[in-house]
């Protein structure tokens, strides 16, 4: 009897797949596109790789990662692709590292068991991680490794840049652009300059993401050393706002007028940090606060950001009482619960921005109605309009400054072949946007066009399917 010969079955053909990530201070948006145009996306903790670390920020890539994958079919995906249960434990350890508290909190389970694996098999195409933190080569070469461990991937298919870089994908389909300029004002503030490949579709495969080419920077160096123009400065003003009412009340024997009360505005930012109190800003921000206490460093540090960045929204509902609609982001976030407990109001700016959101978006950004229930006719809310809009006009004019110094000497620039593309919490805000507009109109600065983009891994990640496949 002959042996009889058997025929392997042919391997499954899958739809190409495409991930592209967008990590901040907040929270990590991860999609994943298809070749075939179906579009997945996922949502986890923060993912700034200086102030999370590499395995808190390479956690909540990878639980953003499978949240996304969980929702494909599985004809997208190799047989043998294991997609973790996402657990309790799976959440709070990618949103809180590795630490005996939070540990203690899930019955004592071990990091072992609690750990999110790296992807056991190779699903992605090509990769482009935006992420917040990225600031040089070095910063690349430095979380490269667990970017490659992470998604299985090797070295040459992922594109690791700053977060702000993303902004420049939806230039790619304008005709006669060399440049780019970005500007982000969400969380934090950065501004990026990139050169556009003359001929993005004669690219080689290995290339096939790489048709942008970073040929400047501006600012970008985080909370403790710039950061001017973003929520988190903004929100940081607003806290100062708040504190200066509080000396001038604790100063009056040494006044003769009259003590000054709370503004409408400044009793918005104490309910936004949940407290009447303003030592408890102080509190908040030293993180000395009781709401810290059991966190890992990493993770207070993200909450406390978070809050703060947050708190920019309240500036711009006073600035701007005539904006009816605007797009939620995570570069104004919301932070889990607050000290009173609170909810969010109708007037309050964003919902899917919760720093441990296990929320899986699988559609475009929502618009929300934020219609402002207030009249600047009245004197208290006046006086509360005039101050936020002063505010304002002090980020803006540090966005100004990192516009123009994206622009360098204009000798090598032509502004007639250069986009403007915004991006982050803060220009989601119609008043806040024209007003960066219309300060750099005025020092004659005027681009072929201005594109903003509420949705950068999104734009990401169509850009990689369309170059890539």
């Amino acid at each position: 009897m002959s042996a009889e010969i058997l025929t392997p079955p042919p391997s499954p053909t899958f739809s190409k797949l495409f991930l592209c990530a967008d990590g901040g201070g907040s929270k990590v948006c991860v999609v994943i596109r298809s070749s075939d145009g179906i579009e997945v996306r996922g949502i986890a903790g923060p993912c700034n790789i200086q102030s999370v670390g590499y395995e808190l920020a390479s956690q909540s890539l990878l639980l953003a990662t499978y949240r996304a994958l969980s929702q494909l079919s599985s004809a997208y995906l190799p047989f043998d692709l294991y997609i973790p249960p996402l657990s309790p434990v799976h959440m709070s350890v990618a949103c809180s590292t590795l630490n005996p508290n939070t540990l203690a909190r899930n019955n004592g389970e071990s990091s072992r068991s609690s750990k999110l694996p790296s992807l056991n098999a190779s699903v992605f195409q090509y990769a482009w991680l935006g992420l917040a933190g990225v600031n040089s080569d070095g910063d690349a070469k430095a979380f490269i490794s667990y970017a490659t461990n992470a998604l299985s991937l090797n070295q040459d298919r992922i594109k690791l840049s700053n977060d702000v870089n993303l902004l420049a994908a939806p230039a790619l389909g304008v005709p006669n652009i060399d440049h780019v300029v970005t500007v982000v004002a969400g969380t934090g503030a950065i501004g990026r300059t990139i050169k556009v490949s003359p001929d993005s579709s004669d690219i080689s495969r290995s290339q096939a993401f790489l048709p942008l080419e970073e040929v400047a920077v501006a600012s970008g160096w985080g909370y403790l050393l710039g950061d001017e123009g973003s929520a988190f400065s903004l929100g940081r003003m607003a806290i100062r706002s708040v504190l200066a009412i509080a000396d001038r009340q604790n100063s009056s024997s040494v006044y003769s007028s009259s003590t000054p009360r709370f503004s409408p505005l400044h009793n918005d930012i104490l309910r936004h940090f949940g407290t009447t109190d303003p030592t408890d800003l102080i509190t908040i921000a030293t993180l000395t606060n009781t709401m810290f206490d059991g966190m890992h460093p990493n993770e207070a540090t993200a909450k406390r950001n978070a809050m703060i960045a947050g708190s920019a929204r309240i500036i711009l509902k006073w600035a701007f009482p005539e904006d009816q609609l605007v797009a939620p982001t995570s570069g104004l976030p919301t932070p889990p619960g607050s000290l009173n407990g609170e909810s969010k109001t109708e007037n309050e700016i964003g919902e899917h921005d919760d720093i441990d959101s296990d929320t899986v978006m699988s559609s475009e950004p929502e618009i929300v109605n934020t219609k402002i229930h207030f009249s600047v006719d009245e004197p208290e809310n006046l006086k509360s309009h005039k101050e936020a809009k002063n505010l304002v006009y002090k980020s803006i004019k540090s966005l100004r400054e990192l516009t123009l110094e994206c622009l360098g000497d204009l000798t090598t620039m032509n502004l007639h072949k250069t986009s403007l593309v915004l991006g982050g919490g803060l220009m989601m805000s119609e008043g806040f946007k024209n007003l960066l507009l219309d300060v750099l109109q005025k020092e004659n600065v005027t681009f072929k066009n201005v594109i903003t983009v509420d949705d950068a891994a999104g734009e990401g990640a169509r850009a990689l399917s369309r170059l890539g496949s």
